[in-house]
């Protein structure tokens, strides 16, 4: 095989998912597993464990075993209490854009709040410098605002959203209540997730952004907030 091959395997391997025993246990990193309900991929970080399934079953009937999705982080729940203080300085920051990012601490299995430094910023984009992350850090989740705009995902997220993340962006931020989207991003796969402000998330035109997310479709919005209602992500309020 060309080591150029090997080394791309290597970093993502490919499992056939046990149909009589569980998933062997992995260290940090990224695999496919293909499963007799379909493509998934798995990720272990030190902040996140998660299954998540690409595709749905190929039609072919294979003999391996079923894989049930999964989010778990390491820290809990999110912290509503750091959106919130994130939310406030978004508010001090109006008219322009603003970011910051939620970072995770292996020692403690605790967040903190970081704003991030802007080197640009307006009411239609920001640049910025991340904060200064110590040995064992690393940014968990991605937030920005939008300012007195609609919350969506532009081109420029997806092209930022690379990594593995959860990612949030507010807007309305002039109102007593802001709107926000959240999602989950895996190396540019993108998945919805549930929040405190989800009604007005589904109030949003769909014609505010880009889109949910390329994987999945927009009219399925309403079937997955219900499904993760009550298997999705928790937060501390």
């Amino acid at each position: 095989m060309d080591p150029r091959d090997t080394a791309l395997q290597s970093s993502c391997p490919v499992l056939a998912a046990p149909r009589f025993g569980p998933l062997p246990d992995m260290t940090n990193g990224q695999r496919l597993i293909v499963a007799g309900n379909g493509l998934f991929v798995q990720v272990r970080l030190d902040w996140l464990d998660c299954v998540q399934c690409l595709t749905p079953p190929v039609g072919l009937p294979l003999p391996y075993g079923t894989v049930e999705e999964r989010l778990k982080f390491s820290f809990g729940v999110l912290p509503i209490r750091l959106i919130e203080a994130f939310v406030q300085a978004g508010r001090q920051g109006l008219p322009d854009e603003v970011a910051g990012v939620l970072i995770y601490r292996r020692g403690t299995r605790g967040l903190r709040l970081a704003l991030c430094e802007p080197l640009y910023a307006s009411p239609g984009r920001i640049e910025y410098r991340r904060p200064a992350l110590e040995a064992d850090e690393t940014v968990a989740v991605d937030l920005h605002t939008h300012g007195r705009g609609l919350p969506f995902w532009s081109g420029d997220d997806d092209r930022d959203d690379q990594g593995i993340k959860v990612a949030g962006v507010f807007g309305c931020l002039h109102q007593p209540k802001p709107k926000a989207r959240f999602r989950l991003a895996l190396n540019g796969w993108y998945k919805a997730l549930p929040h405190p402000w989800q009604q007005e998330l589904l109030e949003l035109p769909e014609t505010a952004g880009t889109g949910w997310n390329r994987p999945l479709e927009t009219g399925l919005i309403h079937r997955i907030l219900r499904r993760w209602k009550t298997q999705g992500i928790s937060w501390n309020t």
